[in-house]
This record gives structure tokens, C-alpha cells and sequence, in this order.
């Protein structure tokens, strides 16, 4: 069974919605914790990583799913506030293979969740560079990280390109809303 994944990060700076974040592919037979981790990373409301932690310690996996594990542990330690811990999850992907879209965007959001928003731009155009498939989050996140450096221009073309790469991302519509013109 191929699973595929994208998790929304809930958290709050000037008022935004935070970023988004992984989609990778996970192979996974009957119940495991690697997918169990991956529901805790899609789920929106999970900030324990036990799954993950689990699956990572116990389970044979690929490479790949190794990877995506790593990924998706990351995000759940964004959901609960454990940034560093999220990073070093990103970094560990991206060593295995730093052509890792999904991991360069979710670093992306640790950066801009602990106020490193020019590092978390960066991670967002190397998601860009390395081929994201969710071109539309990518940009979105660009657009957040130019509204918190109340550059309203570049913010406003970024969610632009999110609504080119996704005409009815409801997240771009409504921060060009809140912009105008």
C-alpha cells in the first residue's frame, strides 16, 4: 500500500495560518508504526511522536521510508513546539539525500516558527529548486515569510504563485484578501 502525505503545522505569528508541509511516500504492509506515524503527521492534532519514535527504533524499513519517517516525526515535533528536535529530524533526511523536497519545505516552517524567517525562505526556495510536487504550499510559505517582514509586495506576488500553481488554494485567496491591492 503507497501512502502519500501532507500535513498542515497549526500555529499562529501576526495572525497566519503556519505553513505546510511533507508529502513522501511511505510503503507500508498491514499496521505498522511507520504509518501510524504518518497519521500522527497528517492528523493535524497529534504532538506525541511515540509512533514515529517507535517505528524508527524497532521497524525495518527502506531507506525511503526511513526518510519519510524522519519526515513526518518532524512535523508531529512542530505540532508540539519541539523545534530543534523537528530540525535535526530534516537534517537527518536531508543527509540521506538532500534532494528531499517534502524535508527542505518542513525545515522551512521550524525556521519560520522559531523567527529564522530568512534561513526558512531559503529552505523554501531549495523545496522549489528540488522539485516539491505541492508547488502552492511552497510559495504560500514564501508569502508568510515576506508578511512577517512586512514586505506586502514580494508577499503578495508569492501568494500569487501559490494560486498559479493552485488556483483554488483557499489559504492564498485569503491572504491576498487581507492584503488588497
Amino acid at each position: 500500500m503507497r501512502v502519500f502525505s501532507l500535513a498542515f503545522l497549526a500555529s499562529v505569528f501576526a495572525g497566519a495560518a503556519a505553513p505546510a508541509a511533507a508529502q513522501l511516500s511511505i510503503t507500508t504492509f498491514g499496521s505498522t508504526d511507520a504509518k501510524a506515524c504518518y497519521h500522527d503527521a497528517n492528523d493535524g492534532f497529534t504532538v506525541d511522536a511515540e509512533n514515529c519514535d517507535k517505528a524508527l527504533r524497532t521497524q525495518a524499513m527502506t531507506r525511503r521510508d526511513r526518510q519519510a519517517t524522519r519526515v513526518n516525526r518532524g512535523i508531529v515535533y512542530n505540532r508540539a513546539g519541539r523545534y530543534a528536535d523537528a530540525i535535526a529530524d530534516f537534517d537527518a533526511a536531508l543527509d540521506d539525500d538532500p534532494d528531499l523536497a517534502e524535508a527542505w519545505l518542513n525545515r522551512g516552517n521550524s525556521l519560520l516558527l522559531t523567527g529564522r524567517a530568512d534561513e526558512a525562505l531559503e529552505n523554501y526556495q531549495a523545496s522549489l529548486d528540488y522539485g516539491i510536487s505541492k508547488r502552492h504550499v511552497a510559495w504560500y510559505n514564501i508569502g508568510l515569510v515576506y508578511e512577517k517582514k512586512k514586505d506586502t509586495a514580494k508577499a503578495r506576488e508569492a501568494f500569487e504563485k501559490a494560486l498559479e500553481a493552485s488556483p483554488e488554494f483557499a489559504l492564498a485567496q485569503q491572504k491576498l484578501a487581507e492584503i488588497g491591492s
